[in-house]
């Protein structure tokens, strides 16, 4: 469920409408896909959602991302889902591994790979960020593309 923001009259009911429809396909393609979504409450999807933004976050994902992207598109892997989960977990490996199914040691291995081809550190928060909201912007563009 979603929740757009609020209409004082009926001329803005429209853009609630399409706030609170913004806020249900960001809820779905999030790690907990159920529950109640504001408009108000998305924080940096609202940034990283805007119409007309996607020219310039295409580059930033591509700048971030574009080599696990490639990586993935020539090996049929699957780093970038992996860093993603990794990020959305905190870093957690336990709960990372669990929600990708797969076995810690298996994880471990993921993200050396990642480390390995990207060149970047995911212990520096800066990056930590970047990769975030990278991966984020990601899920956005791939759940808009089906």
């Amino acid at each position: 469920m979603a929740i757009g923001g609020p209409s004082h009259d009926v001329t803005q009911l429209p853009r609630s409408y399409a706030e609170a429809l913004r806020a249900l396909q960001i809820r779905v393609h999030s790690i907990d896909p159920y529950g109640c979504t504001r408009y108000d409450q998305l924080g940096i999807y609202r940034i990283l959602d805007m119409p007309g933004s996607e020219t310039d976050l295409s580059g930033y994902v591509e700048g971030w991302l574009g080599a696990l992207q490639s990586n993935d598109a020539r090996r049929g892997s699957d780093l970038v889902r992996t860093l993603a989960q990794y990020l959305d977990h905190g870093g957690n490996y336990d709960s990372t591994a669990d929600s990708l199914a797969i076995h810690r040691s298996t994880l471990r291995y993921r993200l050396k790979s990642i480390r390995q081809i990207t060149g970047f550190d995911l212990a520096d928060p800066e990056t930590r960020l970047n990769l975030h909201v990278a991966t984020r912007a990601w899920r956005l563009r791939s759940a808009r593309q089906r």
